[in-house]
């Protein structure tokens, strides 16, 4: 192992595990009921103030700084003009399923309510940002944004315990918002997909009042009822999943990292056809990375949670399998180096055998609708937007047209 990435993953883990130890000092000393509430927030929860360094600016910003979730108004409350967005746009779409028929697209504008963003491994709030900016300028859609921490992927045994935080604070400012019955996620790669999936995993728990009795309360100290989370599962109409998902394997972690917070620290023989971007650089996965990580994904504790992951992936909710109508918007392509289009194929190939192994059920009426849009070789890992902006947007909004 090269001594750069040896010495950050050693102060990585050293800085969490005193952090920890932190942590459980301070609940375990009767002082705590002396310290405000937002220095508790600041200084003294990890995950709090991970977060608090990376808030994005927003005009409730001071309101946002106790949420793992920033919250992003539209530019624009009253819907724009239908006519803006005849429906041949549809045939920017590659697949559709079920096939339409003359009903599967609206009359009107079907937009969401309100918009969930789930940022990559390694996204920074400024990348995530031109997407928030597409929503809430171009859309005119009220945003959520969260971008999951980078070492998540190397202590996964505090995803559960994070997961069912984040999905009480989700649904806490979902309440906030006023309960809209149309919510819509875009998320990013596999980081963000697998967020997803977690996160509606851990809602549905909440709704069967599986966690009633779990001790980790959001920080508002507010209560979320069985009813409140069943509402907001409820509530999810659409998902856009934008260059994923694949199974978490070490060459999937080693692609990452390639790509995400250690392309600083590689040699350069491993980084080649650096753009003017900093968004857009391609890479090679560097070969001495696959066999540590090879015996990492080889622990226990790790492969409990690579299990439970893509058992959740399987589960996302809609169509026959939970009795829930949501409909599916995949972006992929060949030129996607991390995630290849392959696994993103074979991935909306066994959801749609999940539909056909409930197709006899006649308690669940639901709808699961799946839309594809390929991109071309040119167009690299969560790079389509910026490599075709204009048909991205076509894309979305002919996506949103269908009922």
């Amino acid at each position: 192992m090269q001594p750069k990435i040896f010495l950050l993953l050693a102060t990585s883990t050293t800085l969490f595990n005193t952090k920890t130890l932190s942590q459980r000092y301070y609940y375990s000393s009767p002082i705590r009921h002396f310290i405000s509430p937002s220095f508790k927030y600041k200084h003294l929860n990890f995950n709090a103030n991970f977060y608090f360094k990376r808030q994005f600016k927003t005009i409730n910003n001071a309101g946002n700084s106790g949420k793992t979730f920033v919250y992003q108004p539209s530019s624009q409350k009253s819907p724009p003009s239908t006519s803006q967005y005849p429906h041949e746009h549809i045939h920017n779409i590659s697949k559709v399923y079920p096939a339409l028929d003359d009903d599967s697209t609206s009359s009107s504008y079907e937009k969401p309510s309100l918009m969930i963003l789930i940022g990559w491994w390694n996204c920074k709030p400024k990348n995530l940002q031109k997407y928030i900016s597409l929503y809430t300028d171009n859309l005119h859609i009220d945003t959520l944004s969260h971008i999951p921490p980078f070492y998540h992927v190397f202590f996964p045994w505090t995803i559960p315990r994070d997961i069912n935080r984040l999905a009480k604070e989700l649904i806490s400012m979902w309440i906030e918002r006023g309960k809209p019955k149309k919510i819509g996620f875009h998320v990013f790669s596999n980081n963000g997909t697998y967020h997803y999936a977690l996160l509606c995993e851990a809602v549905r728990n909440l709704s069967k009042n599986y966690l009633n009795n779990d001790q980790k309360q959001i920080s508002t100290g507010s209560y979320i009822s069985s009813e409140d989370a069943a509402s907001f599962l409820n509530s999810i109409k659409s998902c856009v999943i934008d260059s994923a998902p694949s199974p978490i394997t070490e060459k999937y972690l080693a692609l990452g990292i390639m790509g995400g917070f250690l392309r600083s620290t590689l040699s350069k023989p491993y980084i080649h056809n650096i753009k003017n971007s900093e968004d857009e650089i391609s890479i090679m996965k560097p070969p001495f990375l696959i066999p540590i990580l090879s015996i990492f994904f080889a622990l226990p504790v790790v492969k409990r949670y690579q299990d439970f992951a893509h058992k959740s992936l399987y589960n996302i909710p809609g169509g026959l399998h939970d009795g829930r109508d949501i409909k599916y918007l995949f972006l992929y392509g060949p030129g996607d180096k991390i995630v290849p289009e392959k696994n993103v194929i074979e991935f909306i190939s066994r959801l749609k055998e999940r539909e056909n192994d409930f197709i006899n059920n006649s308690e669940k009426k639901g709808i699961l609708k799946i839309v594809e849009k390929r991109f071309g070789a040119d167009s690299e890992h969560v790079q389509h937007f910026l490599r075709y902006p204009n048909e991205y947007i076509i894309i979305l909004k002919s996506f949103y047209n269908i009922k």
